[in-house]
């Protein structure tokens, strides 16, 4: 077996366009290769497979507004101390990327922010900027970021280069994406949380630690006994029995919200080791459209794309940000995209990420969000502006 065999990238193609997450025996259920189905075993070892030398991660991706966070993106232009990234732990991607209009770094950093918080955030990218810690940022608030798949196995080559062959059928994600958006958006705990707040720690852990309900279960008992008795005395009784009685209520609270998707979760998420293509870049853009051309540019994008993901503004001003991971072949054709959707004098921002300065700045704390700061008897997060800039007022300027 190799790691782009086409039957293992059909298997993940499968995933993506499923609004499930899905066991091995679902999975043989549906998945078929040239008519033929495969059994559960096989689908263990492909994944198995897959997770020794892909990197391979498949998870359900919340809406973060049902959590009550709030997508936000941040562009931080001439920083001079990269401490600034480490001190809000809401952060959920990292990048370095390299302006194609200038050719001068910035960096792009999207967070999940308490919806009461966005000002306490705004004020701590303002501090930032008035200590001299960064020339200039850039905020966008977002609706929940939505991501684009194209059938793997038509854009990757058996042996690992990146290449559009044929014409590329993302019909289904742009139906997912019309009817997500024309949806009204409001940043709240959803109802289903709300009744059973011990969701929270599992989602996350799920997304940012991809660990197993062992290993959420003890990523609980490791936040203290005074926290998880905040989640009520059934969740305190069963983590002073034993482990047993904790991981089924765990796994029921989790199947619960599995059984309707589509009420807490927005797609499912795949994750491969995609930089290891040969042949291939991020490119990504920020422009300005109507909401019915926003979602056509997308889908128009990751038509040239291996995996696109969506980030539409909030606001009148019609602005989103895409980013797209695809064939370097297929820069140029996004770039005339760009062209074709952006409205108004003010020029589209465009940009490719820079790998190395990415690797070399990363760290573990620029993305992570602490479930340990929800509140399970308030139900609602804290986030503690004022503490934080005054950890900036102490990061002294390179």
């Amino acid at each position: 077996m190799q790691l782009y065999d086409p039957p293992l990238l059909q298997l993940l193609s499968f995933l993506t366009r499923k609004q499930a997450w899905l066991l091995p025996r679902d999975i043989a259920r549906g998945f078929r290769l040239e008519g033929e189905a495969i059994t559960p075993r096989t689908v263990q070892r492909w994944f198995a497979f897959l997770r020794a030398h892909g990197g391979f991660v498949y998870y359900p991706y919340p809406k973060a507004n049902v959590l009550g966070l709030q997508d936000v993106l941040v562009r931080v232009h001439g920083v001079r101390n990269p401490t600034v990234f480490g001190v809000l732990p809401y952060a959920a991607s990292f990048n370095v990327d390299v302006g194609m209009g200038d050719g001068r770094q910035f960096v792009s950093q999207s967070y999940w922010v308490p919806g009461p918080a966005l000002r306490a955030f705004e004020e701590y990218w303002e501090a930032a900027r008035d200590l001299g810690l960064l020339e200039r940022v850039e905020i966008l608030r977002s609706k929940n970021s939505h991501t684009i798949y194209s059938p793997f196995h038509q854009t990757i080559t058996a042996d690992g280069r990146a290449e559009i062959r044929g014409p590329v059928d993302n019909s289904y994600f742009a139906a997912l994406l019309r009817r997500n958006l024309k949806d009204r958006f409001e940043v709240r705990l959803h109802e289903k949380i709300a009744a059973s707040p011990l969701v929270i720690p599992i989602v996350v852990e799920h997304i940012w630690r991809h660990y197993s309900s062992q290993h959420v279960w003890k990523a609980i008992q490791e936040s203290g006994e005074d926290h998880i008795r905040k989640y009520g005395s059934k969740v305190l009784r069963a983590a002073a029995e034993h482990p047993g009685s904790a991981l089924r209520m765990i796994q029921e609270q989790w199947n619960a919200l599995l059984e309707d998707f589509d009420e807490v979760f927005l797609q499912p998420r795949v994750f491969f080791d995609w930089p290891r293509l040969r042949d291939a870049a991020f490119l990504s853009f920020f422009i300005r459209t109507e909401s019915d051309a926003m979602i056509e540019a997308a889908v128009q994008a990751s038509q040239r794309s291996i995996v696109t993901a969506l980030n539409p503004g909030l606001g009148p001003e019609g602005w989103c940000h895409v980013r797209c991971f695809l064939p370097s072949g297929q820069i140029l054709p996004v770039l005339r995209i760009v062209q074709e959707f952006h409205r108004g004098a003010e020029a589209p921002v465009t940009a490719l990420q820079d790998r190395e300065a990415t690797l070399a700045l990363f760290q573990p704390t620029y993305c992570q969000v602490d479930w340990r700061l929800f509140d399970p008897e308030s139900l609602s997060w804290r986030f503690d502006g004022d503490r934080y800039v005054e950890v900036l007022k102490r990061v002294k300027v390179s």
